[in-house]
């Protein structure tokens, strides 16, 4: 289930915090679709600490760009404040799913736009405004077709949680080997040692070591850490579309 925050200060512009509200309140009485307006003010720091985290935590699941550089506000200035001109934080399931405003491939994604377009939406959880696809698109497609990674794989979960992280799909294959999936959107360096920590993943769930493959899920990987990954011994897999007319 799908809904929002908005997170304004009283240094906010009163005509754009009162253009939020009413498409926020359209949304909701069109979709259903429940709000919450936030005054940064009233946050203690922890809890900010927690939204400026969190935020960063979007951007990098979703690959986008949360950090002003001084072309505009985005969330987060470059000292590390949040900003006071309105953070649209949409979540789902109660899990935050994406930020507003960001920039994505060099183009800037607004608050209004996003409602906008979500108002106009038939279907809401469909409707996107991104241009590239986010790790949430990617683990639907891949649990939804697991043959698109492998013939007679079958899709067991999502978000396993094993200790000291989160294994974000599993699979199982016709030889009943365990397939252990990291998604990214660009597979950088940290993601190869994200995935060789899912080896603890044979002692909570009582799979023998030698029934475990590590596996990363991605758009784009640079040839440096493919080589890497190879090295460590973790399966690459990575999303591409075929012109076929």
């Amino acid at each position: 289930m799908l809904e929002y925050k908005l997170y304004t200060s009283i240094e906010s512009n009163e005509e754009e915090i009162g253009k939020y509200s009413s498409l926020l309140e359209t949304l909701k009485k069109k979709h259903s679709i429940s709000y919450e307006i936030i005054c940064l003010e009233e946050l203690t720091e922890s809890e900010k600490e927690e939204l400026t985290e969190s935020i960063r935590l979007i951007s990098r699941k979703n690959g986008i760009g949360v950090v002003s550089k001084g072309s505009g506000a985005l969330p987060i200035s470059r000292n590390k404040k949040i900003s006071k001109n309105g953070i649209l934080i949409q979540l789902e399931d109660k899990k935050p799913r994406n930020v507003y405003p960001h920039e994505v491939n060099k183009k800037r994604i607004h608050i209004i736009s996003h409602l906008e377009g979500m108002i106009k939406a038939d279907n809401v959880n469909c409707a996107t405004d991104q241009e590239s696809i986010s790790e949430q698109d990617i683990s639907r497609i891949i649990s939804t077709f697991p043959e698109l990674i492998e013939e007679g794989l079958v899709f067991m979960d999502t978000e396993v949680e094993i200790n000291g992280g989160r294994i974000d799909a599993v699979f199982k294959s016709k030889d009943d080997e365990h397939l252990l999936i990291e998604i990214e959107i660009e597979a950088q360096d940290n993601a190869i040692g994200q995935v060789q920590r899912f080896i603890t993943y044979s002692e909570e769930y009582g799979v023998p070591r030698n029934k475990i493959r590590l596996g990363i899920v991605c758009a784009k990987i640079a040839e440096s850490r493919l080589n890497a990954c190879i090295g460590a011994g973790i399966e690459i897999y990575t999303l591409s579309l075929k012109k076929r007319a």
